[in-house]
């Protein structure tokens, strides 16, 4: 895309700051993973549109290593909900996701992305590297160069081992967007790559940045991908630690919080489920109320939500989630929810987290409260309301959340109930 390249180079810096809420996206929660149930056809295509509209898509690749840093770092937990495209990665969460019940059709591993994007003649992407040694970008250049293919190296640049704050530097992010990229490749480890992102999205201008770990030095040679055999089972992590012998210690851990989620929410949640499934009934019941206070929107959900009534829940959330002020959510008058009206909150908080602007969550039943905390995301409940460059709520909040003094607004939002 050369020459996409020179007609937008100077018109992508429009695309830094604006952040426009998609809610058509089809996201589900997964243990409090924010993850796109899509193929890995519509994952590429995504790409692919992105960089010839010159339209922003941050992608990151959630593994069971993202399952257990998010229930230890809110910084990289708020990093991995505010992204573009979050394909699932690791067979461990395709697993989770199935046993959940969750409609996800397969896994989308970042490095096939890539693999993919190679191979495809049609496109002749410009990408940028960003991480591991001065060694191995020499690698990565000299390989790329040799065979002509359809990704072309505009550059590459190691940081070194600083802090997220250093590789922050200007002169960093001036020597990454001169190159003028179609594709960013962030390869400084997950945390640091995506609180790195996070920091710095509004000031890169490639169109299409992606946090893919190690795919940096599969693509330089000094690590070998795992066998097909290996990634179909399910046991990448084996050659990993072959490869990489430091790797064991982190795989140890990941090991770790995938049991204590199958057995504390995963398995309780499968129980739950089977026992208060909603009927077609109490799903054409549910409805919400939207109701507007100067800036402040707020969203009060009654009923059943799963995937079968969801666009409403869409409808509603596109709309209040542009609010200048405070976002309010209240589902205390939720009887059931499953992981597809919780992917949509996701979406909404990490939109608002993007817009620096104020989500909060209200949910004093403790049967919604169970339903949060075993899909992993109770921590809804306090994420977005302390240390947000935001203005605070015009009126004070009670127990459940919710705006003292309320305006309804008029008007429908589908068949699912009031807006």
């Amino acid at each position: 895309m050369r020459a996409l390249q020179t007609q937008t180079a100077a018109h992508r810096r429009d695309i830094r700051t604006p952040i426009f809420p998609d809610f058509s996206r089809q996201v589900v929660c997964i243990e409090g993973l924010l993850c796109d149930a899509v193929t890995f056809e519509e994952a590429k295509q995504r790409i692919v549109s992105s960089i010839r509209e010159t339209r922003r898509c941050n992608l990151v690749t959630p593994n069971a290593n993202f399952l257990r840093l998010i229930r230890s770092d809110p910084d990289f937990r708020d990093a991995a909900l505010a992204t573009d495209l979050s394909v699932i990665d690791g067979m461990p969460l395709l697993w989770l996701a199935r046993l959940l019940g969750i409609p996800v059709r397969q896994r989308v591993a970042g490095s096939d992305l890539f693999d993919a994007l190679w191979a495809d003649t049609s496109e002749h992407l410009s990408t940028f590297f960003f991480g591991a040694t001065d060694d191995i970008g020499y690698r990565v250049r000299k390989r790329l160069s040799e065979a002509k293919a359809a990704i072309e190296c505009a550059g590459t640049l190691s940081p070194g081992f600083g802090s997220v704050e250093s590789m922050s530097d200007p002169e960093v992010l001036d020597i990454i967007n001169d190159a003028h990229p179609d594709l960013l490749i962030v390869s400084v480890g997950a945390r640091k790559g995506l609180l790195w992102l996070n920091r710095n999205e509004h000031q890169l201008s490639a169109p299409v940045i992606c946090n893919l770990g190690a795919t940096i030095n599969f693509v330089a040679g000094s690590i070998k991908r795992a066998p097909m055999f290996f990634r179909r089972a399910g046991i990448e992590w084996l050659w990993r630690i072959k490869e990489e012998p430091a790797l064991w210690t982190r795989y140890a851990l990941d090991l770790v919080t995938l049991i204590s989620v199958l057995l504390r929410q995963v398995l309780p949640w499968v129980v739950y489920r089977s026992i208060h499934r909603p009927s077609a009934t109490q799903l054409a019941a549910a409805r919400i109320r939207h109701y507007r206070r100067g800036d402040d929107e707020t969203l009060e959900f009654f009923g059943a939500w799963t995937q079968q009534n969801i666009l409403p829940v869409r409808d509603a959330l596109a709309v209040a989630c542009l609010a200048k002020g405070n976002l309010v959510i209240n589902v205390d008058g939720v009887s059931y929810v499953d992981a597809t009206f919780l992917g949509q909150l996701l979406l909404a908080y990490g939109y608002r987290r993007r817009m620096h602007r104020g989500f909060l969550l209200g949910a004093s039943e403790r049967r919604i409260r169970k339903m949060l905390r075993l899909h992993g995301c109770d921590y809804l409940l306090f994420a977005g309301q302390p240390g947000l460059d935001t203005v605070a709520a015009s009126e004070p909040c009670d127990a459940a959340g919710m705006l003292g003094s309320r305006k309804v607004c008029e008007g429908k939002i589908a068949s699912g109930g009031t807006l």
